[in-house]
This record gives structure tokens, sequence and C-alpha cells, in this order.
């Protein structure tokens, strides 16, 4: 009996993990996971929210994109609202969030957005987190030739 409950409850729990895994219903952020950038450079990760057809993103409500950066990137803005989207007038704003690079390394940006996702008379709230990866590559040393090069090696 006591093996019935557990195996029961680690499929309950299996299967809940798989469902919060899978798409939500009627809508979809979606993040740019990786971008790289030289040292000194600049960048734009893409973030753009999908809605099935016959929903909007309420343009009565705030869209609000929060930004948090670590050391080594370097943002213009933390927070970014519809007005700041490539195509704010859009039923599914996308934005382009510009960062530049300050140090090399691996930097996981965080992302926080809120908006309201509509269909017929009823809105619901979302509120969701994502990050992406801002690769900043080492600069190279550049390749210096041999004093012998070209010389063909004879004195």
């Amino acid at each position: 009996m006591i093996r019935l409950v557990a195996l029961l409850t680690g499929a309950a729990l299996a299967l809940t993990a798989r469902a919060e895994a899978q798409r939500q219903p009627g809508w979809e952020v979606r993040v740019a996971e990786r971008i790289e950038v030289a040292p000194g450079a600049s960048g734009a990760i893409a973030i753009s929210i999908a809605v099935d057809r016959g929903l909007t993103v309420s343009k009565d409500a705030a869209v609000i994109v929060d930004l948090i950066a670590p050391a080594g990137i370097t943002l213009r803005k933390r927070r970014l609202g519809r007005g700041e989207a490539v195509d704010p007038e859009a039923d599914a704003p996308r934005f382009a969030v510009p960062v530049r690079a300050t140090e090399a390394g691996e930097h996981a940006l965080k992302i926080r957005m809120r908006f309201w996702v509509c269909g017929g008379k009823a809105c619901r709230p979302v509120d969701v987190r994502r990050s992406a990866v801002v690769v900043v590559a080492a600069p190279s040393a550049p390749v210096v030739p041999p004093a012998d090069a070209g010389t063909g090696g004879a004195p």
C-alpha cells in the first residue's frame, strides 16, 4: 500500500513538472537564449510575446519589461514599456534590448515581463520570468609573424 501511494505521488509530480514546462495556453514569451558580443561592443537581445489567434496583449494595460544585468554588461534602461517596443501598436509587441559588453565571460541577464492577455471580453494578467546569456569573448592577441618570415630562412 505504501509503495502504491509513493508510486502515485511520483507520477503526479512528474505530470505536474511536465505540464509546467509546456507552453502556456494562448501565449508565449520568446527570448533569445544566448547572444555573443565583443568586449566594448553592443548587441541586442530579442524578446517577443506571441499570442494565439483571437488573443491580444491589452493596449489599455501596461506592458512592463524589467531587466537585471550582472557586472560585465550594461543596459541603457532597466525598465521598458510598450513605448520602447519595436512595434508598440502590435497585438503582441516585441523588444530589442540593447546591451553593452564591459567584461569577458558569460553573463546571465534576468528578465521579468508583466502584461495582460485578452480574448473576447476577458483579460488575464501574465507575470513571467526568463533569462538570456550574454557571452563576451576575450579579445584575441594579434598574430605576430616570426622575424624571419618572408626571407625564406636565408641569412
